[in-house]
């Protein structure tokens, strides 16, 4: 039996919300991936891709991945391309990945977009194929000309960027990254673990991301997944409505969400509400969006607090005066309908006005 651990998207580098903190969780989430892959004694660790966020990565974020990858023993460790680690122009042999091979702590595809490892693991030849992030017609050349020599072969790419029914079937895994979000079909041994780390939370936020483990013998292959939890905790409403309200009533509606919230790890939250809806003019003017923020920041003690406004605003509704030609009573109807808390004061000046 080969047993593989596939991991993919850890984009070192990155700073949502442009946090500091977030390059340090980035790191630190990385090497929990890494950890828990080996701890199901993998012959080979398989990272698909943008293990940078950026073709020119910090310093610190090399020495990070250097710490972690001269460690691994008894695990061949291979890491491809992805599009973020490569620079404009797909000069290979200037990404980052290139100086981890160079030293020989992975393997990847050198300074081409594609290239086959052949492996000897416990008396059984594996063919194991790579494609580095390309444009869809390379990838379907290269794949074109792929064609596995061993009893055990599997595909490694960073994207797929065909159709499934244009993949090959004589692969007995095909694992890719570039989609942040974990899917798994064990069917068609088509699989993503997603990213490492929260990295992009309109994309992220809601979808799991995992360690997908593929055993694979003769007799076909069969598939262990763990779940990869971002170390700092998110607080995250999806679609918090506030349709037909009025500004006060949309304002304690969203205190409220804060208010019942309670992060459970030590480390400050990132909190995040998406307010949908469609509202009135008047009440996109009378949200306390400040004042919310100031609310949650003093509850819940965040890393960051963000209120998303995802709500569509329409025009004033239609008001039908009972009498038009009537002063007094259009004036009434007006306020009574603005809920003006002004309305008796308005009305008696105006009764003074008119001599009644």
């Amino acid at each position: 039996m080969v047993r593989i651990a596939h991991i993919s998207d850890s984009h070192l580098g990155s700073s949502m919300f442009q946090l500091i903190e977030r390059r340090e969780d980035a790191r630190a989430c990385l090497k929990k991936a890494v950890d828990m892959a080996l701890r199901h004694s993998p012959d080979i660790l398989v990272h698909t891709g943008d293990l940078f966020d950026s073709p020119e990565p910090h310093p610190d974020d090399i020495n990070h991945v250097l710490k972690i990858f001269k460690d691994i023993e008894d695990t061949k460790v291979i890491v491809l391309h992805g599009n973020h680690d490569i620079p404009y122009g797909y000069k290979y042999h200037h990404s980052p990945i290139r100086y981890l091979e160079t030293v020989e702590f992975v393997m990847t595809t050198g300074d081409n977009p594609s290239s086959v490892h052949q492996y000897d693991i416990d008396g059984k030849q594996v063919d194991i194929h790579l494609i580095s992030w390309t444009r869809k017609k390379q990838f379907q050349k290269i794949l074109g000309d792929m064609e596995p020599e061993s009893d055990i072969a599997v595909l490694f790419a960073h994207d797929i960027p065909v159709e499934i029914d244009e993949l090959p079937i004589h692969y007995d895994y095909i694992g890719h990254g570039h989609s942040h979000n974990f899917k798994l079909d064990e069917d068609m041994a088509i699989g993503c673990p997603g990213s490492t780390h929260i990295i992009d939370w309109k994309r992220e936020l809601g979808k799991k991301r995992k360690l997908i483990v593929a055993d694979i013998d003769k007799n076909g292959t069969e598939f262990t997944t763990e779940t990869l939890n971002d170390i700092r905790e998110f607080k995250f409403h999806p679609g918090l409505d506030i349709t037909g309200l009025d500004a006060q009533s949309a304002n304690i509606k969203m205190k409220d969400w804060l208010k019942n919230l309670s992060p459970k790890k030590k480390d400050p939250p990132i909190v995040i509400v998406r307010v949908n809806g469609m509202i009135f003019a008047e009440t996109e003017k009378g949200i306390e969006r400040n004042s919310l923020i100031e609310f949650g920041e003093k509850h819940l003690n965040p890393l960051f607090l963000h209120i998303e406004p995802n709500w569509n605003v329409v025009g004033p509704p239609e008001l039908d005066l009972s009498r038009p030609l009537d002063v007094k009573r259009s004036l009434e109807e007006y306020m009574e309908f603005k809920k003006d808390p002004k309305k008796e004061l308005v009305i008696e000046e105006l009764q003074k006005i008119l001599g009644e």
